[in-house]
């Protein structure tokens, strides 16, 4: 498996922004636990031109975390659930509840961790990372269109602040090829939105209209019962609005309340949305918090291994059907209407 980073990886936390670095963690076995994770890194780093020549004509998921997340904490909840999505995955051999949790994604040729510095280091720090935020969209650009890579296809499948990180990648790279008439950009197909800590209108910001118009497919996954996105977001948008230029949109969360398209949007036509309701009776999911979307080796839950549990599961199962072109068993898609 591969990890791609933008953090420095030679502390677990409190860590700045670097350019892009691929890492070889190895074949990833079927039993393998990710808790407690590798007690030194660095693992191998792979040169570019090798990894250009691994995933020409490739499809590319990149799968990207949240706000207070660490390096060993991400490599791992990230490698885990794209354990899953590869061949071999530890839920094959789940007892129970019942039934093989397949979670495997036959058009993906390689899924690929994505880390970057949204360490927790203060006690109101989460305002201050916009600008490593719009770096670490920089930084992919120059990955993307100055290192020889070319890609194929690319999706991303996001948490939290990861919906921010993956817009502001989007948007810089694809700004930057326009500038250079040389530059190949691959399809961006589908940018999957888990919980995402940015505003409900993010998808019709100007700053943000070149990713727009660039990805086929947009999918948002959103809770009511998201506790963090109805009480530090809106605070923490507005703090952060007053900080930066070039940050619009209401202080409502797209994880939370769903996309709130214009009606000329161009967003409108290629966004689904899917609000979890709180589960019917017989079921013992919850309509997930912000912290349900993606297994957490670091807090393991009985009966099912690497930190998963039903919540990220039955998300996966729904990222797992998008990703593969199919409608998801679960929850019912609802319409986007615009405002």
């Amino acid at each position: 498996m591969l990890v791609l980073s933008f953090r420095d990886m030679s502390v677990n936390a409190c860590a700045g922004v670097t350019p892009a670095a691929i890492y070889d963690i190895g074949q990833v076995q079927q039993g393998r636990a990710w808790w407690p994770a590798q007690a030194a890194w660095p693992y191998p780093a792979l040169d570019f031109q090798k990894f250009g020549q691994m995933i020409r004509g490739a499809h590319v998921c990149f799968l990207i975390h949240g706000f207070n997340v660490n390096r060993d904490e991400g490599y791992t909840g990230l490698g885990a659930a794209a354990q899953e999505m590869a061949l071999g995955g530890a839920l094959l051999n789940l007892a129970t509840p019942p039934g093989q949790k397949d979670l495997y994604i036959p058009g993906l040729d390689f899924v690929i961790p994505l880390l970057w510095s949204g360490d927790w280091y203060l006690p109101v720090n989460y305002p201050f990372l916009l600008p490593d935020i719009r770096l670490t969209g920089r930084y992919f650009a120059r990955m993307m269109l100055g290192e020889g890579l070319h890609f194929d296809r690319i999706s991303f499948v996001t948490h939290s602040m990861g919906a921010r990180v993956a817009l502001e990648a989007l948007q810089q790279t694809v700004v930057m090829a326009k500038q250079n008439s040389a530059a190949r950009l691959p399809v961006f197909e589908k940018v999957i939105f888990t919980a995402a800590a940015v505003s409900d209108q993010a998808l019709d910001d100007l700053d943000y209209a070149d990713a727009v118009d660039a990805v086929k497919n947009f999918t948002v996954v959103s809770s009511l019962a998201d506790t963090v996105l109805s009480g530090a977001f809106p605070w923490g948008n507005a703090v952060e609005q007053a900080l930066w230029a070039n940050d619009p949109g209401t202080d409502s969360a797209l994880g939370r309340y769903g996309p709130r398209l214009q009606r000329a949007s161009k967003a409108l036509s290629k966004t689904s949305w899917y609000p979890v309701p709180p589960p019917p009776p017989g079921r013992d999911y919850v309509a997930p918090n912000h912290g349900d979307y993606f297994p957490r080796p670091a807090a393991p839950r009985p009966g099912y291994p690497n930190g998963w549990w039903e919540d990220p599961v039955m998300i996966g199962q729904l990222s797992q059907a998008v990703l593969a072109d199919q409608a998801p068993p679960w929850p019912p898609q609802r319409p986007v209407t615009p405002a």
